[in-house]
């Protein structure tokens, strides 16, 4: 299937941020240490280091599918329904640490807002380019 002038530069977009995303995880990892070392003892099943790994992880699977091929492996309609799930700032533990979080984890505090910048580069990239109704 060809690839319009605009899909191309869309895909290359997205691999411009996450490559900026990367770099960003690459330059905090004395700060997620240390939220590690913080949280470790938490007796809550998701604190901000945990929902951190969970989001990277789920969000960076669909992004490198997209920069890689074009489309994701899962079926579009999830992979939409999922990234709306995925929405970092509406995630209670993140809202409450995030404000406070400027001074002490400003990298990390970057990281999230990229990476729900990126989740919605993404999405807007499913739904207009990988659902078959987009596809007419």
């Amino acid at each position: 299937m060809e690839q319009s002038g605009t899909e191309i530069f869309e895909r290359k977009r997205i691999e411009e941020i996450y490559n900026r995303l990367l770099m960003i995880e690459q330059s905090m990892k004395g700060e997620r240490r240390k939220l590690w070392n913080q949280e470790k003892e938490s007796e809550d099943d998701y604190a901000v280091w945990d929902r951190l790994e969970m989001l990277s992880m789920d969000i960076a699977g669909y992004v490198t599918q997209i920069i890689l091929d074009g489309y994701t492996c899962q079926e579009a309609r999830k992979v939409v329904k999922n990234l709306r799930r995925l929405k970092i700032f509406n995630i209670e533990c993140i809202m409450n640490w995030y404000p406070l979080a400027a001074e002490e984890y400003p990298k990390i505090k970057e990281f999230f807002e990229l990476l729900d910048y990126i989740r919605l580069l993404t999405l807007e990239y499913v739904e207009k380019y990988n659902l078959p109704e987009s596809r007419q």
